[in-house]
Parts: C-alpha cells; structure tokens; sequence
C-alpha cells in the first residue's frame, strides 16, 4: 500500500494571514493525529512558514518558540525602517525564524514544497520551488506596505497573499491528487474591516497632526500612525480612529478574502478549513496558544469531510494497485 500512496499524493495549501497563520500548527497537529501526512505542502506568506518548518521536520521547534512569544518579544522582532519600500525590513524576524528552522536547499526536502509570492512589477504569481528555503519564505511574505519587498531572481517579489492566498493550484501544480485548504481569512468577511473601533472623531484642520511639520514628529501622530502596531504591546483601544497600521491590515484582509473566494470557486479543494479568526489581529503573534487551538478544532469540526477524503484516497490507491 505504502508504494501505491505514492501516486495517490495529499497536498496541503496553508493560506495568508499574519500572526493568524500559527493556527495552520493546529492544524498539522490535528491532520497527524488522523494519519493524514501531506506528500505535497504549499504556502503563501505566513502559510509558507508553517509548511517550511513542516517540511524540514522543525515544526516542534517553531511551536515551541511561537507559544513562548509575548508582546514585547514581537515587538522586538520588528525593526522598523522608512526604507525600502515598507515600515520593516524583516531581517530581524526572519534571522529569528531561521534559528528555528534552519535553511536548506528546497530540492533536498522529502515533501515537495513551494511557496507562492508576487511580482511587484508585472503582478504575475511566482512559484518558488527550488534555492534557499528561507529566501523562499521571506519572498512570500513581504506584505505590502508593512514589510520592504525581497529582490529574488531578478525581479521584486511581495506577498504571495496578493494573487493566491490559498495555493490550491500551486499544490495540484506540484502533484497532489487530493487537496486540503486552509483559508485563515474566511470569517473576516462577517465583521466590519476595522471591527469594534467605533465612530471617527471628527477634525478641524488646526487639531490634524498633518497640519504642521510638528505634527509628524509627535507622540501622538506615531500613536495615530502605528495604533495597530503599539497595540501589540498595550492591547486594543477599541475607540481610536484607526491608523496607518489599521488601514494596511484591513484592506490586506478585504483583498485576500475575495481573491481567496474567487479563487476557489474555481478551483475548489477536496476539503476547505476555515479557522474561526475573526478576533485576531494581523500582528496578535503572542497569541499562539489560542491560535494552535483553533486551527486544530477546525479539523475536527470537519471530520466527517476528512472520513470521506480517507475513503476517496483509499478507493483511488486500491484502483492504482489493480491497474499495476
């Protein structure tokens, strides 16, 4: 049997969404348990870091270090730059991510995996199957905006979020015959995109911190500015009138869930999760215990889907077998 299951391959696409993404550890965990290990694994953004540290066996070590994650240690990991294109560079997060993980050669991986990001330039989706595995994870996760773009082969690439935010087709690309897709954005749509913040003070030109040069250096514009950012290490001020941050992550959250609901429309996974997120911020990565918890209950919430998928694969590895 273990010779047929090779040609009968489960993929797994592990969609975008920030801190949202350490529910796809949830996930891995609950589909381990139901003897469900995929042969292809596939991401894009934060889902390409989970299918990396799945890939290269180190999903116990990032587990580890993300539930040991508090506040000020995400805000350590941020090193803000006005350079290059977005509000961070991600080097000080990716070098923590790469002592994690560690970096190898994509095609010396046992699974196949790919990652999925996005020409800045020419909108095309990039496929990133071969090279530096971490390279390939930081390519895929330049979301726009907050992270600076990745220069890789010869073009800029950003976050894969943008054109596939649950590769589906990247996985069936790669030879995966039954798919599982995991769609971190689908209860987003239920709320408002920047839910809970309440009416927007109004202003007269004289009390807008854009009105002076002054303005830009204050506490209380960087306050306005990066409110999504500061609320990291103070929690949510429901009230505020949302900033820069705020705007960022809502309309990155608007644009992933349509393009994910266009996409698979037309190109629908054998099983869809959808983690029950709504309540997460994009930068809430200290709250990897309740993230891990929710990824693994929408597994289960789903197994009946995942009896069938059993049965299907079962049947079409029992046909390969008579058919030699």
């Amino acid at each position: 049997m273990e010779a047929t299951n090779q040609h009968v391959r489960l993929g797994l696409a592990l969609g975008s969404g920030a801190a949202r993404g350490w529910a796809h550890i949830g996930v891995l965990r609950a589909l381990e348990e139901m003897d469900l290990r995929p042969d292809v694994i596939v991401g894009a953004s934060v889902g390409s870091l989970v299918a990396a540290a799945f890939a290269v066996n180190k999903l116990d070590q990032l587990e580890t270090w993300a539930r040991g994650l508090d506040r000020m240690d995400v805000l350590k990991l941020l090193d803000t730059s006005f350079s290059g294109g977005g509000v961070m560079q991600g080097n000080r997060l990716m070098g923590a991510i790469g002592e994690q993980i560690g970096d190898v050669d994509i095609d010396t991986l046992e699974a196949d995996y790919a990652a999925v990001a996005a020409d800045l330039v020419t909108g095309q989706e990039v496929w990133l199957t071969k090279g530096s595995l971490l390279q390939a994870v930081r390519a895929s996760s330049g979301l726009p905006g907050l992270f600076a773009p990745v220069w890789h082969d010869h073009r800029w690439l950003i976050d894969g979020g943008v054109v596939n935010p649950v590769p589906v087709s990247l996985c069936r690309a790669l030879g995966a015959e039954f798919v599982i897709g995991v769609n971190l954005n689908g209860h987003l749509n239920k709320k408002t995109a920047l839910r809970g913040r309440g009416a927007m003070p109004n202003r007269s030109p004289d009390q807008n911190p854009e009105s002076s040069a002054a303005g830009w250096t204050s506490p209380e514009r960087w306050a306005e500015l990066f409110g999504g950012l500061l609320s990291v290490v103070r929690g949510s001020d429901k009230n505020r009138e949302p900033g820069l941050f705020d705007v960022i992550a809502a309309s990155v959250n608007i644009m992933q869930d349509r393009i994910t609901r266009s996409r698979m429309v037309g190109d629908p996974p054998m099983v869809a999760l959808n983690p029950n997120l709504g309540h997460f911020e994009l930068m809430d990565f200290h709250r990897a215990d309740e993230a891990i918890d929710i990824g693994r209950d929408a597994v289960c919430r789903a197994r009946d889907e995942f009896d069938e998928l059993k049965r299907a694969r079962a049947a079409r590895v029992e046909l390969v077998r008579q058919r030699g």
